[in-house]
């Protein structure tokens, strides 16, 4: 009687490890969740299993964010200085584009951005970023995490530079 058992639930772990064919109509159901609000409301993220895609994506038909640089180099600048720098994206993507959030790692750098409109394909945008260098000495790499209903859905920027120490 236990083997019996046993054999059963091996059966039933492989039939329930086997994905959907692709291209089947349940396999693009569950490679790629997004959701649309009945309003309009674009800020959900598209979120890609990539368990389930075994390495295959289709992200042609999304939006996408392209930075006209991910690394901005602010030089040398006095300690108690307020670096700002403006990151410049475009939707280069084939659907609506919106910020889901942007942050950074301390209170010291301040990303502002639009997450109220959606940013059409070809349509052009930016995240201003601060950076307060108060109590921040010498070499400086500031990341800024950006998500959005995009592929990839995560971009990373960096302020970098050196602060030098005020005189006593």
């Amino acid at each position: 009687m236990k083997y019996h058992f046993l054999f059963l639930l091996v059966l039933l772990f492989a039939s329930s490890c086997q994905d959907s064919p692709k291209g089947t109509d349940s396999h693009k159901k569950r490679t790629i969740k997004a959701h649309k609000k009945a309003d309009g409301d674009y800020s959900e993220i598209i979120r890609i299993e990539d368990s389930i895609l075994d390495g295959e994506r289709d992200t042609s038909s999304m939006a996408k964010m392209t930075f006209e640089e991910k690394i901005y180099d602010f030089g040398t600048v006095n300690e108690g200085d307020i670096v700002k720098h403006t990151f410049r994206y475009r939707n280069t993507g084939k659907r609506p584009l919106m910020l889901k959030v942007a942050h950074s790692t301390c209170g010291c750098t301040v990303p502002h951005y639009n997450t109220n409109t959606p940013l059409q394909p070809g349509e052009l945008d930016s995240i201003v970023v601060t950076f307060d260098t108060t109590n921040k000495t010498e070499k400086q790499n500031k990341p800024i995490t950006v998500i959005a209903n995009s592929y990839p859905n995560k971009v990373k920027l960096y302020l970098r530079g050196f602060v030098k120490q005020k005189s006593k």
